[in-house]
């Protein structure tokens, strides 16, 4: 399919204008995230606008917090992984659980969006969750504040984790997601490494600061080039890509961004151009429902999962003079008519009838709502944000993704 391109110069010189001061922030390098309207957050934060202020003192509270969290590390877990290295990640699926039927439980069975507690044991996940949220905080405080403390413990994170020999996870997921008495590894594993995306970006955003040396950057360069290469070229990495729901979706966006970062914009555009446009086609209805999301048990949780994933693909696109958001073709739907299949839900003039046996939850939600806000210009979902953020989530929203009018 052929790639819809960005006007370049136009948005070039529409930003311009929008950013134009004496002195402008140096703008990022990141992917997911948007340089230039983090640029112009910053700059507000620096002249001092309290719509920035808010969100600003919040992320400092936050990184002042972080400051003691960690080193996290691979190496740190009671279990060792089949291949008997510790420096390989392992995890265990959460929704299998010990077959009644059996005098040992084994094969383990699956109960879809009930989560076996039994997987605390596997320490790895909850690192790198750990590793992904302490290096965002840090990293984007570092940025907004040019305070170098803050850039050099998650430096010290990054090391720790991807590059210092006793301690970095070896670049692949051999055994993520393994299922007692079935596998001891699977393809759905690689769900717990999309935080790396913001680890990427994160590593961008305190590049000025240089708390890693030259050699750091080269090494983690090299690990996300291998990580992004067992991918494409593992079985378990394949089956991962061919997945046709969320897991799927939220690959591309991990190999179009771990290609972007390791200099490849070849493979990242590639994946673009054939997998993100049949993805969309292929998991979105004419109505914008996704009817694989729908069959879940938690069917508001991963409708809203995917469709994130989809805006975090059509973000990513956009370094490739790609636009996603706006793509108008013939059997091609649109991603604003996903967002809008959940809006009569969100304003209580439908009741969700899908299957839900969890409480629904909004942080999804909020971000594709913000979304939509900044790419298709409708108040209505900014009207949506303010009725579901009870936690008050969209502060650091606004600071990432502000509404430039």
């Amino acid at each position: 399919m052929i790639a819809v391109r960005l006007p370049v110069l136009v948005v070039s010189l529409l930003f311009s204008v929008v950013l134009a001061s004496a002195q402008q922030p140096a703008v990022p390098e990141v992917y997911a995230l948007d340089s230039r309207l983090l640029q112009y957050s910053k700059e507000q934060v620096k002249k001092g606008n309290s719509l920035f202020l808010k969100p600003y003192d919040t992320l400092i509270k936050r990184a002042d917090k972080a400051l003691a969290d960690g080193p996290f590390s691979v190496v740190s877990k009671e279990k060792i992984p089949p291949g008997g290295d510790k420096h390989d990640y392992m995890s265990m699926g959460p929704y299998w659980w010990p077959n009644p039927n059996t005098p040992d439980g084994l094969p383990y069975i699956r109960k879809d969006g009930e989560r076996n507690p039994e997987t605390k044991k596997f320490e790895d996940r909850e690192n790198i969750r750990n590793l992904i949220e302490t290096v965002k905080t840090l990293s984007l405080t570092y940025y907004f504040s040019d305070n170098k403390k803050y850039a050099d413990r998650a430096a010290l994170l990054l090391k720790v984790w991807f590059i210092n020999p006793e301690t970095r996870m070896n670049p692949n997921l051999n055994y993520g997601q393994s299922i007692p008495g079935i596998t001891d590894g699977r393809a759905e594993g690689l769900i717990e490494t999309v935080g790396l995306i913001e680890v990427v970006d994160g590593i961008g955003l305190i590049k000025a600061s240089k708390s890693l040396s030259d050699a750091d950057n080269q090494s983690l360069k090299k690990w996300f080039a291998e990580y992004l290469k067992w991918i494409q070229e593992s079985k378990i990495g394949k089956d991962e890509i061919a997945a046709e729901n969320n897991h799927g979706t939220w690959c591309d966006a991990q190999c179009i961004a771990f290609a972007f970062y390791t200099g490849q914009p070849k493979i990242a555009t590639a994946i673009i151009e054939t997998r993100a446009y049949q993805r969309i086609t292929s998991q979105i209805r004419e109505d914008g429902s996704q009817p694989r999301e729908l069959a879940r048990t938690v069917s508001w949780g991963y409708s809203n999962m995917n469709l994130r994933a989809f805006f975090t693909l059509a973000n990513l696109a956009k370094n490739a003079d790609i636009d996603l958001m706006n793509y108008k073709s013939k059997g091609f739907i649109p991603l604003h008519q996903a967002l809008d299949f959940l809006i009569p839900y969100l304003k209580e003039e439908k009741k969700w009838e899908f299957k839900q046996i969890k409480p629904m939850e909004y942080d999804n939600t909020i971000f594709s709502l913000r979304m939509g806000s900044i790419n298709y210009h409708n108040p209505g979902y900014e009207e949506l944000i303010r009725k579901y953020d009870k936690s008050n989530s969209s502060d650091l929203l606004f600071l990432l993704w502000p509404l430039v009018k």
